[in-house]
C-alpha cells in the first residue's frame, strides 16, 4: 500500500473502535467527546450524509440512529477501516440507504446528488491541504448544506507543547507528518473557499492519569477516576456553511 496514511490506518481498526468505549484515558475521552460534539452540531441537519473519513463508523452510526438521514455515503481510504464501518452500520442501521466507498477524499466525487451534511472529523491532521480540501468538499454540498470540521488547535500552549514533543516520534511511527492548525488557519481556509463558520465548539485537553501527577487538584477523586481535564481550548469542532 503506497499511501502512508492508508497503510497506517490499515493496522488500527480494533484499536480505533476501542477508543469509543468508556475508559479512563485521554484518547478515549477525546474520541467520546468528538462523538458527542458531532451529534450536537448535526442536530439541525437532515437528508443526505457524507462521512469522508469514517474510520470504524461509530460517529456515523450515532448520527444515523437519529433517523434524520435518508442516505449515507461512507468513505475511507483504508479497506480495513471501511470494512469495520460496513459491518457496524449494516448491523445497526436499517432505515437509511448506505453506500460504502474506498477512496482518497481528494479524488472522491459522488456520481449525482449532493450532501446536506459532510463530516470531516480528525481528517485534516493526516492530510493537511485545507486550501484544496475545503473547496472540494464545498463542491459536494447541497445549497443549504453544512460541513462539520474537527481538529486539535495550536492556539493554546498545551497544543503547541504536544506538537513540539511528539512531532518526530509521530513521523517515525506513522511515516508522515501530522498537520496542525490554529483557529486563524481554519478561518482563513474557510474564507478562501467561500465558506463561513456558523458554529464552533471547543473543549479541553485530556491529560490521562493527571490525578496521579497532581493529586491536590482533585482531592475528592476516587482511585477509579483517572482523568484530569486541563488546560482549556485544545480541540474544536466547527460547522461550516456557504
Amino acid at each position: 500500500m503506497n499511501d502512508p496514511v492508508a497503510a497506517y490506518f490499515e493496522r488500527l481498526p480494533q484499536i480505533y473502535k476501542c477508543q469509543f468505549v468508556q475508559r479512563a484515558s485521554g484518547a478515549n475521552f477525546c474520541f467520546q467527546k468528538r462523538l458527542t460534539l458531532a451529534c450536537e452540531l448535526a442536530g439541525a441537519s437532515v437528508g443526505r450524509l457524507l462521512d469522508c473519513a469514517a474510520g470504524t463508523g461509530e460517529i456515523t452510526c450515532a448520527l444515523l440512529k437519529s433517523g434524520r438521514f435518508s442516505h449515507a455515503t461512507v468513505v475511507d481510504i483504508s479497506p480495513a477501516m471501511l470494512q469495520s464501518a460496513n459491518e457496524l452500520l449494516s448491523a445497526q442501521i436499517t432505515n437509511t440507504e448506505l453506500e460504502f466507498v474506498r477512496s482518497d477524499v481528494f479524488t472522491f466525487k459522488p456520481s449525482d446528488s449532493s450532501f446536506d451534511l459532510i463530516l470531516c472529523l480528525g481528517l485534516i491532521a493526516h492530510v493537511g491541504r485545507l486550501d484544496i480540501l475545503l473547496p472540494h468538499l464545498k463542491s459536494m454540498l447541497a445549497p443549504a448544506g453544512r460541513i462539520m470540521l474537527q481538529t486539535t488547535l495550536t492556539d493554546h500552549i498545551g497544543g503547541r507543547i504536544v506538537r513540539a514533543v511528539t512531532a518526530q516520534r509521530e513521523l517515525a511511527r506513522r511515516g508522515y507528518r501530522i498537520s496542525w492548525f490554529s483557529q486563524r488557519d481554519i478561518a482563513d481556509a474557510c474564507h478562501g473557499a467561500g465558506l463561513r463558520i456558523v458554529e464552533m465548539r471547543r473543549h479541553s485537553l485530556g491529560i490521562p492519569f493527571g490525578d496521579r501527577l497532581w493529586p491536590w487538584q482533585h482531592p475528592h477523586q476516587t482511585p477509579q477516576s483517572r482523568l484530569l481535564i486541563k488546560p482549556p481550548a485544545a480541540f474544536c469542532c466547527a460547522r461550516l456553511s456557504r
